[in-house]
């Protein structure tokens, strides 16, 4: 079996695996064309189903999202040379939406038995911009705001907040930023020093008070693709 019918079996073999997951799921080439999207993902990226996607790069989709391709074939790159997944925001009018909806988008490197990559895998999930709060206490969902009503976070660790809030774990928060668990956990801590506490349970209360629980950063709202 020659490298080409082994690499075929590979991404057989993912697609086996996500064809039908519910959340959107993708494979692309070493130079960015697309090789397989899931019906998840026809939904995501709103492509019409008779869209033959094999050999097509994102600039020749027929959909909006496409006026990103320079950002999207960067995450690509990204992914191929760290050897490791790499996680952006993308805020498009996803599922053909009328409204900017942000997306933790991963990519992740596909191997050979050389350890070579050979492609990218990518999904996308909701980045929800409704505190968990909200559900855990009953409340009714209060108006987003850019605006924080403090100055004791910087613009940085209000962001590292927002991912709180959304109960995102240590390791999918250094994923975004392409940092170590340990530079996020020492940011948590900063953090939490400056509240004054010392749990996340804690922390929410606390954004409850000083009305952080309904910030959202005003990164997370402009169309594009975000490389934190």
């Amino acid at each position: 079996m020659d490298s080409s019918q082994k690499n075929t079996l590979y991404f057989s073999t993912l697609i086996a695996m996500t064809e039908h997951l519910d959340e959107p799921w993708g494979i692309k080439d070493l130079e960015s064309r697309h090789l397989y999207m899931n019906k998840a993902a026809f939904r995501y990226t709103h492509t019409p189903a008779s869209f033959e996607i094999e050999g097509k790069l994102d600039e020749e989709f027929p959909a909006d999202w496409a006026d990103c391709a320079e950002a999207l074939i960067e995450h690509d790159k990204k992914t191929e040379l760290a050897q490791n997944r790499v996680a952006v925001i993308e805020t498009h009018y996803w599922y053909g939406k009328d409204s900017l909806t942000p997306f933790i988008s991963e990519k992740i490197p596909v191997f050979n038995e050389e350890k070579q990559v050979i492609g990218v895998l990518w999904n996308a999930r909701p980045l929800n911009t409704l505190s968990p709060l909200i559900y855990i206490n009953q409340q009714k969902p209060s108006v987003l705001t850019t605006e924080a009503s403090t100055t004791v976070f910087t613009r940085a660790e209000l962001d590292i907040i927002f991912l709180m809030l959304q109960r995102l774990s240590t390791k999918e928060m250094a994923n975004i930023y392409n940092v170590s668990p340990k530079t996020i956990e020492n940011r948590v801590y900063s953090i939490y020093q400056k509240a004054g506490v010392h749990t996340l349970r804690q922390f929410e209360e606390y954004c409850k008070e000083a009305n952080l629980d309904n910030y959202i950063p005003d990164r997370l709202i402009e169309k594009g693709i975000l490389f934190i």
